[in-house]
């Protein structure tokens, strides 16, 4: 069936928000002295590389610190403390509910000298035990998505069944995109949690996500497959979040233009020809500060145009039947005519006398008696009956394919979507 498919999303993400899940990491440690001693009344700061933003926080009796809510992105870590070293750790990566222990060991001397550790090793979460995995922006572009969903990876996450049970026929959000119906940890498809920065996008049917983010635009996403904290206690199976990227201290920019067609495509093994298949994906994202290490824009724009030809075998006519001669599919020709003023409009079209009740053809009907006969003797009908409109049209009826005794019948199917996201971030 012919048709158009149109879908247009529009997205507006405020980080003030509400959220039902965290979107936020937590960086905690204690900072000692080369004996092990905790230090008391040192000043940790967190730095954001991105923004620039920067929060202070002391030691406490302990030598214990924390940042409970820092924003998905990469800190520095410092530490500064009459009568010893600055400490400075930088590169340490704060994802979405993630909780990460950085320890400081500071080193007696001047306060013009520091110690830099670049955090480059892999960090183990030592303070929940929640199980999942973190794709980031750069593995998600890099990746050659057929349609550009996040949704299409989470079957690479283990856990995770990688085709749908086919049980349940979601909506396909933002046009035609992967809805995330999947099962994970052996849960139904229908018991997943979707969240766009922290927020619940699932719809109310079949418990799909309803908003697919443009791939340009999401920083992050985060899948929970087993042992997640209680504030996702509403769903039993995966708990999946996407973070979208807000903007910094600097102006970022990118177009995009993503093209797929027929060229190297294969025919369908029944058909001589090749399907028509053109796909453009386009679009461009932009970000920067509209007041520097205070408010921030992000926004993002994606459009999706494809044409595809389905190809199909179809009957149609052979040149007999287009000039009315039936007897090729005379077995079809069965029933009666029914009522008066459909017999005396056949008996004004054809030329001879039609009753109601009289068969179109019986098998060996030559004759058009109204008694006797049939309405099409011969299984014929007269080519003065034929309308001159109907002869143009028939004309246009592709041929007949001899050995399949039809014909590939090739259709063009339209579907155009586009998706906008803004979103707009102030501290």
């Amino acid at each position: 069936m012919a048709g158009r498919n149109r879908a247009f999303a529009v997205l507006i993400l405020v980080a003030s928000t509400i959220a039902t899940a965290s979107v936020t990491g937590t960086i905690v440690g204690t900072v000692s002295d080369p004996s092990g001693a905790v230090v008391v009344g040192a000043t940790v700061t967190a730095l954001s590389a991105e923004t620039g933003i920067q929060r202070a926080v002391v030691t406490d009796q302990k030598g214990f610190y924390s940042f409970l809510a820092l924003p998905v992105g990469t800190y520095a870590i410092r530490v500064h403390k009459n009568g010893f070293k600055e400490f400075q750790q930088i590169g340490i990566a704060i994802d979405a509910n993630s909780a990460l222990t950085v320890d400081a060991r500071l080193q007696v001397g001047g306060v013009h000298e520091e110690v830099i550790v670049s955090s480059t090793a892999v960090r183990v979460e030592t303070t929940n035990t929640q199980m999942g995995e973190v794709i980031g922006s750069s593995k998600m572009e890099s990746l050659p998505l057929n349609g550009r969903s996040y949704t299409d990876l989470l079957a690479l996450q283990p856990g995770v069944a990688p085709e749908t049970s086919g049980e349940y026929e979601p909506t396909s959000p933002s046009g035609n995109l992967n809805a995330g119906s999947l099962s994970v940890s052996g849960q139904r498809e229908t018991a997943n949690g979707f969240m766009v920065n922290g927020g619940n996008v699932n719809e109310g049917v079949n418990q799909t996500t309803s908003i697919v983010p443009n791939l340009d635009s999401i920083a992050e996403f985060r899948i929970l497959t087993n042992n997640f904290d209680a504030e996702y206690g509403n769903y039993s199976g995966g708990q999946v979040n996407a973070i979208t990227k807000s903007g910094t201290n600097e102006f970022h920019g990118e177009a995009f233009e993503f093209l797929r067609n027929d060229a190297l495509d294969a025919r369908n093994y029944f058909s001589d020809i090749r399907g028509a298949f053109k796909q453009n994906q386009f679009g461009s994202t932009f970000g920067g500060p509209v007041v520097r290490k205070k408010i921030f824009l992000f926004v993002d724009y994606q459009g999706t145009r494809q044409t595809e030809g389905q190809v199909a075998n179809v009957p149609v006519p052979s040149s007999a039947d287009l000039n009315g001669n039936l007897a090729d599919s005379a077995s079809a020709l069965t029933g009666t005519v029914g009522g008066a003023y459909w017999a005396n409009l056949l008996s004004s079209r054809l030329g001879y006398t039609v009753q109601s009740a009289e068969p179109y053809y019986f098998t060996g009907c030559a004759s058009s008696n109204p008694t006797t006969g049939c309405v099409f003797p011969n299984a014929i009908i007269p080519s003065s009956s034929i309308s001159a409109p109907a002869k143009a049209l028939l004309k246009y009826l592709p041929p007949r394919t001899p050995s399949w005794m039809v014909n590939p019948f090739l259709r063009p199917l339209p579907i155009t979507t586009c998706c906008a996201t803004t979103r707009g971030e102030s501290v």
